[in-house]
């Protein structure tokens, strides 16, 4: 095997394992006292939370190594939205819960259904939730209107919004970020799932944009 097929096998490895990992944080966290231990609490949030970063991560390595291999089945269906949408929160709600925060959804009713790879943009949508329960103060939401000829999901916090370098540099990877540490993964997976939506010549994007409210959001659009 070459080296890039060993570094697939490994990251479907680590996948399942950090998968495991999260699992057993759950129920913990379930059994845990807060009120008790309230440092304990906050410590396994914080890990749930970063082991639930990992495992996003990996499975969008994964994903990205399957696409760039021309293995992976991009497979755009008929979705029903507002089942999606509740899937995509029910993944981000154990978490959420946890921290106090309020998870809300809003899917446009005369929406019926969309058109995309189910799994990707599931992928999208979950990580940039898990990324808003980090930053938020209070509330997280997602939506998911139509209009302009676009169907988008938009993921709003409450919390600081995006810093400048964020959305000067947008969706361009640039190595590890000095400020933050951060590879930029997730954005990149976002933009790439973005652009595999195409539609009678307009292709899917991305946005990052701060509210006029306070707070962050992060939309895909697709066609």
């Amino acid at each position: 095997m070459d080296f890039s097929t060993v570094v697939g096998v490994a990251t479907h490895d680590m996948k399942n394992s950090v998968g495991v990992i999260t699992a057993y944080l759950e129920d913990l966290l379930a059994q845990q006292s807060t009120a008790a231990s309230p440092e304990a609490g906050q410590l396994l949030q914080q890990t749930l939370y970063e082991a639930q970063r990992v495992n996003g991560h990996l499975v969008q390595l994964m994903a990205m190594y399957k696409l760039e291999r021309g293995l992976y089945p991009f497979d755009p269906e008929e979705v029903d939205l507002d089942e999606f949408a509740q899937e995509a929160a029910s993944r981000v709600a154990p978490l959420a819960r946890i921290k106090g925060l309020a998870l809300e959804v809003e899917v446009d009713e005369n929406l019926l259904g969309g058109y995309f790879d189910r799994e990707l943009l599931l992928s999208v949508v979950t990580q940039a939730m898990f990324n808003a329960v980090r930053y938020t103060h209070s509330r997280i939401v997602l939506r998911v209107q139509g209009g302009a000829g676009a169907l988008s999901f938009a993921i709003d916090d409450d919390g600081l919004g995006f810093p400048s370098f964020m959305l000067e540099q947008a969706f361009a990877t640039k190595g590890i970020n000095s400020q933050t540490g951060s590879t930029g993964l997730g954005l990149y997976f976002a933009r790439q799932v973005a652009l595999l939506h195409r539609r009678e010549g307009s292709v899917g994007t991305t946005r990052l944009e701060n509210l006029p409210s306070g707070g962050g959001r992060f939309t895909i659009l697709l066609p």
